[in-house]
């Protein structure tokens, strides 16, 4: 088969970050362009740009499994999979996923990361998950640090970070704004850094989204979901079926299972090709939303919550420890895969000289717009887009 090879560029105000993906199957290039053309640019690789090279082939699961086996292996959730790693030959780190039937070879000198899979999509999204992994590396070390928040961006480069901790409403908060005309940088995890002349600038991670069945009903988005299942489309693989049914059944309301919501799992390229959204791959802090979400309360400033109390700390940061579903086994970063301390720090007070809004949030998404557009408005009226 003819060998395509894209350059995934990753577009930051301090310059493009790359990551080179190799495969012999068009399919797996295609869908990891989709899956990241919405942040990143990608292109065509024309000869050796220097950059991490990811190779994805359907081929050497079975003996990289058998050195696996053999070399004393350790087991991680990786992400959310038992997955076993070791030193492998030639100062190489190896990894198999054995229910995903995928598999890893990293060269730490040469950063040549090889990936084995035998069925397509799935090596696909493993090639896709190692190189985000390499550009994240890259911008660790240019002084990013990574953010479990939400953002998108309004025309000009004025972004809006919300930030909180899980369930507290920064996807509600990204989403609404992005259709309102903003374009979505992050709806989970952002990359930050303090920027040269002040302030901080953001960059997108590219990613699908977990979504409520109520926050999919508010958007809209429900029946065109549905109509995409009805009409044969695939859900998303790590979709529950009990979703998948309620959505069909065209539910709009939250689903829950033992006290934990169940939900709709977006891919990234349907952001743009099922809900006409735009993505945004920079942009500079201008407001900082801290949400919580309250059914049937009028969006507003919450006056029962101090910005001080809930504002920027180390728990507004995504640590490995508690929500990084990617530890360093490859040793990519040195441990260090939501930046340094140093940089943190430097995020973190710059952070908060940015205007800082506690609010509350309800389930009207006309009224939610209307209120965060006014709140952090675009540089330039914005258009609140009615969904019913």
């Amino acid at each position: 088969m003819t060998r395509i090879v894209y350059t995934l560029n990753l577009c930051t105000a301090a310059g493009a970050v790359g990551v080179t993906v190799r495969s012999p199957h068009r399919s797996v290039v295609e869908w990891i362009a989709r899956y990241v053309g919405l942040w990143w640019h990608t292109a065509p690789a024309d000869g050796e740009s220097g950059n991490p090279v990811v190779t994805a082939t359907a081929t050497g699961f079975d003996e990289l499994a058998a050195e696996v086996e053999a070399a004393g292996w350790q087991e991680v959730s990786y992400p959310r999979a038992a997955t076993r790693y070791a030193l492998g030959r030639e100062g190489t780190v190896i990894a198999v996923t054995p229910s995903d039937q995928v598999g890893y070879r990293y060269a730490i000198a040469t950063r040549r990361m090889d990936v084995h899979g035998e069925q397509p999509q799935v090596l696909a999204r493993a090639a896709a998950r190692v190189a985000r992994e390499l550009v994240r590396a890259q911008l660790v070390a240019d002084g990013w640090v990574l953010l479990h928040a939400s953002a998108v961006v309004w025309p000009g480069g004025r972004a809006v970070l919300a930030l909180g901790g899980r369930g507290a409403g920064k996807s509600t908060v990204a989403f609404t704004l992005a259709v309102a005309g903003a374009g979505l940088l992050g709806n989970d995890r952002v990359f930050a850094r303090p920027a040269s002349d002040g302030g901080v600038e953001l960059a997108p991670w590219p990613s699908g989204a977990a979504m409520g069945l109520g926050l999919l009903g508010a958007l809209g988005w429900t029946e065109v979901v549905r109509e995409h299942l009805a009409a044969g489309g695939a859900p998303h693989p790590s979709q529950d079926a009990r979703a998948t049914a309620a959505i069909l059944a065209g539910h709009t309301t939250s689903l829950s299972d033992a006290g934990r919501e169940v939900k709709a799992h977006i891919c990234p390229e349907d952001f743009t090709g099922w809900f006409g959204l735009s993505g945004a791959a920079t942009g500079r802090v201008a407001a900082v939303v801290f949400p919580a979400i309250r059914p049937g309360a009028r969006p507003g400033l919450d006056g029962t919550r101090d910005v001080a109390a809930v504002g920027v700390s180390e728990s507004d940061f995504m640590m490995g420890a508690t929500e990084d579903s990617y530890p360093d086994i490859f040793g990519l970063t040195g441990g260090r895969g939501a930046g340094t301390q140093q940089a943190r720090a430097e995020v973190a007070a710059r952070l908060v000289t940015v205007p800082g809004h506690a609010v509350v949030l309800g389930h009207d998404l006309g009224a939610n717009a209307a209120f965060l557009t006014r709140l952090a408005p675009a540089p330039e009226a914005a258009v609140v887009v009615e969904r019913g």
